[in-house]
């Protein structure tokens, strides 16, 4: 019971430590994702802090650039109106822009005609000429007006540059300059994603990236390997309608790595944080490795205790108990358990002893009901483990037993066998599980026995059949032999007879006579019923004297008789 309870205890304890395991590797997991998005969510933070900064301060240089542009563009416009002998001039028109410090300067008519300036190959342009040129239209119709382009190719050799275009206060022409915006430029590539990703440093396994939402392809990353990659091969769909709305993550592949990514959308850009799982999970390892030793450890200290608690408290109170009724099965029926290791095993001694009482008390209770009906039954029992038989006490008047002699085979369950078993070598015949008792001066007793087994127990019942049986045979032979002339009936000479064809061994070779009376009715109408009796007992023992062995000899009816000899 020992080995069955510790196997049961172990077996609970290991599923136990395995669902332990498992929910501590999801912990794990779990917690290793959110320390991830945790660390994500600064990263992503920190380049929108950027992309933020840097915009505001480009927005500042715009608007800075845009008024000190405009303050040139407007001297230009002053030196021409009041100097209009340089309009032909292309060397002083060249000097008047490197003293404004501009790249290009255009004077337009109020047709928005190119007819003069520092770069004769652009003469003759309009604001008809490019995209570039139509950003000016506007202008002509409206004198009041003064634009600043954004920085753009220009038409004729598609070179980045910025321009700015004022009327002359006269309202006679339109004066153009023409800028490199060198300083924007480099401000504006210090908010290029590339170079913001090229100064931020990230650990390995851990990268940097944004998409790029209208082209799909990676802008910007810390891994150079990712630049212009489709965000499709890393298993980001950049069209879902979700990614604009919230912080979202996934798994992505890379180089045949699986990722852990965490993405946001800004300013039509996908920041993107990404680490691998080993990575990420670089400590679930060792931490399972430490959760798995300690619920070990723990496991073996529990077995341990419940053990010794399971000794002193149940096991030792268990083997008491057994021990007890151990001497109880054996036949020592006066032997009391007292175990009281707990209030449980106190209950239960008690419960066997009353147990057993009650058992003593049954053979007695047994023998009082079959004495008060006066029914010559009685019942034994014993079992295998059990040295004592218990028995009601008819037993002894029914088995014709002395009193002395049933007292020392009721002691010994092999001699109380074993007399069963002699009285069953004599079976009676004619009844089934009936045997035959020979009493003195010859008379017969009948007894019939019942048992019944299972497993190691053995139930039995005895009863007298000896009134049973002698009646029985006074019916039957009232039934079968008629009583005028002691010939069997017709009833039982058939009966006989069928059993004889059955076995033709004892049948063998066989002759029947069938004879009846003459004259019985006239006897008896004349002489008498006394008369035609004593023919039929005339006829009888002239049959029954038949000198054969094997003879059976019948009265069918009233004058009729048969003989069978074989």
């Amino acid at each position: 019971m020992k080995k069955a309870i510790t196997l049961r205890l172990c077996i609970v304890i290991v599923v136990s430590m395995a669902a332990t395991a498992v929910l501590s590797y999801y912990i794990q997991i779990k917690s290793a994702r959110e320390a991830m998005e945790t660390n994500a969510e600064l990263r992503i933070n920190q380049v929108k802090e950027i992309l933020e900064k840097n915009s505001a301060e480009i927005e500042k240089l715009k608007q800075n650039l845009e008024e000190d542009y405009f303050v040139r563009a407007k001297a230009a416009a002053y030196i021409i109106q009041n100097q209009p002998e340089v309009i032909d001039d292309l060397k002083e028109l060249r000097k008047i822009a490197s003293l404004l410090q501009v790249d290009e300067l255009h004077l337009f008519d109020t047709k928005g005609k190119l007819f003069s300036g520092s770069v004769p190959k652009y003469y003759n342009y309009t604001f008809e000429s490019g995209e570039q040129m139509k950003f000016f239209l506007p202008m002509l119709k409206d004198k009041s007006m003064q634009l600043c382009q954004e920085v753009t190719p220009n038409t004729a050799e598609n070179k980045l540059m910025q321009y700015i275009a004022v009327w002359r206060e006269d309202q006679k022409g339109i004066v153009q300059i023409g800028m490199e915006p060198i300083r924007l430029l480099e401000a504006m590539k210090k908010n290029e994603l590339s170079h913001i990703f090229d100064l931020m440093t990230t650990e390995d396994g851990i990268t940097i990236f944004a998409v790029d939402l209208d082209t799909g392809k990676i802008s910007g990353s810390t891994d150079k390997q990712r630049l212009n990659k489709k965000a499709a091969d890393l298993g980001l769909d950049v069209s879902a309608p979700e990614l604009g709305k919230e912080r979202q993550s996934g798994k992505i592949t890379f180089g045949g790595k699986d990722n852990y990514c965490v993405m946001e959308a800004t300013d039509n850009v996908l920041v993107c944080v990404s680490g691998t799982h080993e990575k990420i999970y670089e400590n679930v390892p060792s931490n399972m490795a430490l959760i798995i030793f300690s619920l070990a450890l723990l496991a073996i200290v529990v077995i341990f205790l419940l053990l010794r608690i399971l000794d002193n408290m149940i096991i030792n109170g268990i083997y008491g108990i057994i021990a007890g009724t151990k001497k109880i099965a054996a036949g020592d029926l006066d032997y009391r358990v007292e175990i009281d290791h707990s209030p449980e095993f106190a209950m239960l001694s008690s419960n066997l002893n009353h147990m057993v009482e009650s058992l003593l008390e049954t053979t007695s209770k047994l023998s009082l009901v079959f004495q008060s009906v006066d029914i010559p039954v009685a019942v034994y029992e014993y079992n295998q483990d059990m040295e004592r038989v218990l028995a009601t006490s008819k037993i002894g008047e029914i088995l014709l037993m002395p009193e002395e002699e049933l007292r020392q085979i009721l002691s010994s369950r092999k001699r109380f066998a074993e007399k069963i078993a002699e009285i069953c070598t004599h079976p009676y015949e004619l009844e089934k599980d009936v045997y035959l008792i020979d009493q003195d001066e010859g008379r017969k007793h009948y007894v019939k026995i019942k048992f019944y087994q299972e497993e190691r127990k053995t139930l039995g019942i005895v009863v007298d059949m000896t009134a049973e049986i002698i009646e029985k045979r006074k019916i039957e032979r009232e039934r079968d032999v008629d009583l005028l002339t002691g010939l069997y009936t017709r009833r039982a000479f058939f009966s006989k007879f069928d059993a004889l064809l059955q076995e033709p061994e004892e049948l063998k070779t066989a002759m029947v006579l069938m004879a009846d009376l003459d004259n019985l009715k006239y006897t008896n109408d004349h002489w008498g019923h006394d008369y035609g009796d004593k023919m039929l007992k005339a006829a009888a023992d002239l049959l029954q004297g038949c000198d054969c062995p094997h003879n059976l000899a019948a009265r069918l009816s009233g004058d009729e008789f048969v003989l069978v000899i074989y």
